[in-house]
């Protein structure tokens, strides 16, 4: 063998090595790690054509983390004769529109959901007939849809509560399954209830 063909073979050899290292790297990378999770969310957000689109795609990257039957999502202002006190809220987004459509401000202030919730920036866990009586006046009908748990989770921006998701569980979820990756994955939605994507009537 003459020394261009053994150079050329070595050339190869490595080559092949390092292909096979670097797929065996990438093969071993942890899909389902928090980082990889959040890099999905912000990918479905930054990749969507609109609000709508943004929010679809990325529930689908929150299900793998929690689970649930059908989710909304509203957008949360202060009352316009009390701007300290939070409370006029609009539906933006609904995996159920015939039970729960998308429009109309109302007012919640002052319930206890809207305290917990909008004024303190609170996961509510609401996974037992009492709390879901609480909380939720349409309890029958969320019921109806299956819901053993409802959860909220606000999106806090600057101590504001813009927005929040409700997520309805078929099962009974604990306190501890909103984790911090959960948390992180909710707040890249913030822009999303941006004043500029919302409309005022």
């Amino acid at each position: 063998m003459n020394r261009r063909n053994f150079t050329s073979l070595t050339a190869l050899g490595a080559s092949a090595v390092f292909l096979s290292r670097t797929s065996n790297a990438a093969t071993n990378v942890n899909t389902n790690s928090p980082s990889a999770t959040l890099a999905q969310g912000q990918t479905a957000i930054r990749q969507a054509t609109s609000r709508g689109s943004a929010i679809q795609a990325w529930l689908e990257v929150v299900k793998l983390r929690l689970p649930f039957l059908q989710a909304t999502a509203l957008v949360s202002r202060p009352r316009p004769d009390a701007p300290k006190e939070l409370g006029a809220v609009r539906r933006i987004y609904s995996t159920v529109p015939s039970a729960y459509p998308v429009g109309g401000w109302k007012q919640l202030s002052g319930s206890d959901w809207a305290r917990k919730v909008l004024e303190r920036g609170d996961v509510l866990v609401a996974n037992n007939d009492v709390d879901l009586e609480h909380y939720f006046p349409d309890h029958q009908l969320l019921k109806s849809l299956g819901t053993a748990t409802l959860i909220n989770i606000p999106v806090v921006v600057c101590k504001r509560t813009v927005g929040a998701f409700a997520f309805m569980c078929a099962e009974v979820v604990p306190e501890t399954a909103i984790t911090e990756e959960i948390w992180l994955l909710t707040a890249l939605t913030a822009p999303l209830f941006s004043d500029d994507l919302v409309p005022t009537a």
